[in-house]
């Protein structure tokens, strides 16, 4: 409800600020990169913190709700990194608290990327070239991308419905609702995307 804190975690650049806001939530961001939180600051006056996903500057039971959007689970190297990701999103939230967790469809990305698997593509509009394949255990999605004359690299942890539910259990988070795309649609594993709202319990 209006006035209830959530962290936005990671923030980015501050994509969903305003729509949180506009809700009459108290929002604080939180992000690795400085540079993203410069331009965080820049566009939305709100509080802003650098941290590190696995070890939150946070108290325990501070927040009404967590928002983990745009696939930003899954990026350390290690299974128990992620899983203390999600169990650091589990010590802040207050008792009856929301995690909404936002991924990339396993199913959709593997069939999307059969025909373009180490092929460049190139994406004129936001000006960068980029590559991706599976890690040769079929775990994780290794990127490559040319922006502006500089080579970048990331790789994610991409999970199975199985595993992901495992790990919101195991950190004591109950999933209530799980959603195939921002618009609320009703799951599929086809779907593009996977939206676990789940609660502290």
């Amino acid at each position: 409800p209006p006035g209830s804190r959530v962290l936005d975690l990671p923030c980015g650049w501050g994509r969903l600020n305003p729509h949180l806001r506009a809700r009459g939530l108290e929002v604080i961001g939180g992000d690795l990169s400085p540079l993203n939180l410069v331009k965080h600051r820049a566009d939305h006056a709100v509080p802003l913190v650098r941290l590190d996903l696995r070890a939150l500057p946070f108290r325990p039971d501070c927040a009404d709700g967590v928002f983990c959007a745009f696939t930003s689970w899954g990026y350390f190297a290690t299974e128990e990194e992620n899983l203390k990701q999600i169990a650091e999103f589990a010590r802040v939230l207050r008792l009856g608290g929301v995690l909404l967790l936002d991924l990339a469809g396993r199913t959709f990305l593997q069939s999307t990327l059969a025909g373009v698997e180490g092929d460049w593509l190139e994406f004129p509009d936001e000006g960068y070239q980029e590559r991706v394949r599976w890690s040769p255990d079929g775990r994780r999605i290794l990127t490559e991308r040319l922006c502006q004359g500089e080579a970048f690299c990331h790789d994610i942890w991409i999970p199975t419905e199985t595993q992901v539910q495992a790990c919101l259990d195991q950190a004591g988070l109950k999933v209530t609702q799980v959603y195939g795309g921002l618009d609320g649609r009703p799951w599929a594993e086809e779907a593009e995307r996977w939206i676990y709202r789940a609660i502290k319990t």
